[in-house]
Order: structure tokens, then sequence, then C-alpha cells
């Protein structure tokens, strides 16, 4: 944070500098000084000045706490079945292990820096340890659930989770992989704090990144887990399918995505087998090979059977999405 305010007060006296040259141009003489030096001092006054502006609303944004009630939720304290537990490592498998594993594999113990896939100097973005050697270990069962449905950590500050598909866990789920958190086991690994960068600070202050917690909902409860219509929709909002491919599933990306293709066109064209392979194999029908940064098919091979009948017949089913 220090390094980020810094920045921000390096901007504002660039702005105050331009400010002043802009002033002193009005006051020259020369009409060949004064107007040229006035428009392009100006220009930088403004330019300067909205950057500083959209930073400052980014640095709040990323560390402004939040008021988000902690719920009385009580895993500790109720002895996990070795069912509950087996669901939430199931859950933390598919949902948990690309920011918070090095490998996408069990234990997470802590991930690698997500500023670094994207190329761009964003700071130091890691997914933490979340075994009971990590910070969760100081954290209420109610804390640990909060984060996991609205992104909002122990100290009201919001991360990178708030837009991810587990908001949308029903409460059963979602205290499953609090029981497995629990019981897993300890990975001595520390991870470097958040730290951004101005340039972090400037995509979150201008919207391109949305760290906002989700408004607050009532109980979610799941639908009986089979293959069916409303379980195949369960399971497209937990793995976020329209975090790539858009709220309708047509391709229609937000900015910070990455290009996704149109399903409600594609899948219909797909057989159960061909839909099976591509998320277990991350070949295509075609034969393409798709990225797993892009398209992370070894996260949803994870899923089991019915889940991934259920997700083929929900995408198969819905009415296609032309003209794009």
């Amino acid at each position: 944070m220090i390094g980020t305010i810094i920045s921000l007060l390096i901007l504002v006296a660039l702005v105050a500098l331009f400010a002043w040259l802009a002033r002193r141009a009005w006051g020259a003489k020369r009409a060949w000084l004064k107007w040229p030096g006035v428009v392009l001092a100006g220009l930088f006054t403004l330019l300067l000045g909205l950057l500083t502006a959209v930073g400052a609303i980014g640095v709040y944004k990323l560390y402004a706490p939040r008021n988000v009630p902690v719920p009385a939720v009580t895993v500790q304290g109720t002895p996990p079945t070795s069912g509950q537990i087996a669901r939430g490592q199931h859950l933390a498998e598919v949902l948990c292990v690309a920011c918070h594993s090095t490998n996408d594999e069990l234990p997470l113990s802590g991930g690698d820096n997500l500023a670094a896939e994207t190329g761009l100097p964003l700071g130091d973005i890691y997914g933490p340890n979340l075994t009971p050697a990590g910070e969760l270990k100081d954290w209420s069962d109610g804390e640990v659930f909060r984060v996991i449905r609205t992104g909002v950590n122990k100290d009201g500050r919001a991360t990178f989770m708030g837009g991810i598909g587990s908001r949308l866990l029903s409460d059963e789920d979602t205290q499953a992989i609090v029981a497995y958190l629990r019981a897993s086991p300890s990975v001595q690994n520390e991870t470097p704090e958040f730290k951004p960068t101005l340039l972090l600070a400037l995509f979150t202050g201008a919207g391109l990144l949305n760290f906002e917690p989700p408004a607050a909902t009532g109980p979610i409860a799941a639908p009986s887990k089979a293959v069916t219509f409303e379980y195949g929709k369960y399971v497209v909002d937990f793995v976020s399918c329209d975090g790539c491919h858009g709220p309708k599933l047509s391709g229609d990306a937000p900015p910070s995505a990455p290009p996704a293709p149109n399903l409600t066109v594609i899948l219909p064209q797909w057989s159960k087998e061909d839909f099976f392979t591509a998320m277990r194999t991350g070949v295509t029908p075609s034969g393409e090979e798709m990225d797993p940064v892009a398209m992370p098919w070894k996260a949803m091979g994870k899923l089991d059977d019915v889940e991934l009948e259920a997700l083929y017949l929900y995408l198969h089913g819905l009415t296609p999405v032309t003209g794009k």
C-alpha cells in the first residue's frame, strides 16, 4: 500500500507542477509561447488529475473495510461428517486449487503470483495458504464462510474472490469447504502479502477489475444432486462459466476476461461424449487443445460424472444466442 500511496503523491506533485506551468504560460506576453504552453500544460494537468482521481478511487476500493456481517456459522464445534469433508475436498479441488496451489492440486498451501499471469505490473497477488498452518487458523468459521460467499476477508477488505462462483454455492456446500479446510493437513508455507501497484489501483478505480462484494443474500439451497437442468444451472453458477462466457454464455465476456466462444451455439453441436472428453482431456471434438489458462478444463474435469452430465444437459438446452 505504501508504494501505491507514494505513486499517487508523485501524481499529485506532477498535477501541481503542470498547473503551475499552465499559469506561467498564461502570463507570457508572447502569443507563440502563451497559447501552446497553456494548452499543453493544461492538458497534462487534466490528464494527470484524472489519473490521480481514478487511482485514489482504486486505492479506496482495494483497502476500504466493507460492512459485511459475519454469519453465525459454526463448523468446528460440530464434528463434521466424513461425507461433509469429502464434499468440501471435492469442491476445493474444483474451485480453489487454481489460485491457492502452485500445481493445480491439493493441498491449498498457497499459489503463485496471479498478477504475473497477466503480464502486467499489477503487484503481488498471491492466493494465501489455506491449510490449518496458514492465516485461517486465526479466523472464525463465520469469517471463512464470509470470504467464500462475499470475498471479504477477516479485516473487512474485499479480495479478488468477490466476483467468482463460490459466492453462489449453497450454504451446505460452503460449510463443507470450511469443514475440509479445518481438517486438511497443515503445510508450513508463507505467501507474500497483497501489494498492489498504481496500475492495479487505476484498473480498479476505472472499473476494469471488480473488488466489490456481491449484494447480501439470504440462505442459499442447492437443488438435489442429479442429472437435471436445475442442478446443471447450479453447477454453471458455482464454476463461474459466466465469468468468461458472459451472462448469457454467448461469448459476451467482460473486458478483463479472455475471448471466449458462444456456448449456446457450440455446445448443441457436441455429444455428451465430446463434452466429457473436452473437460477431462482438454481436447475439443475438432482436435484443438484448449489453453488451460484461458479455459480451466483441468479444474472442470474434476467435476464428477453427475455434475458434468448435469452441466452438459443445461448447456445443451440453452436457446442459441445468435447475431454475435
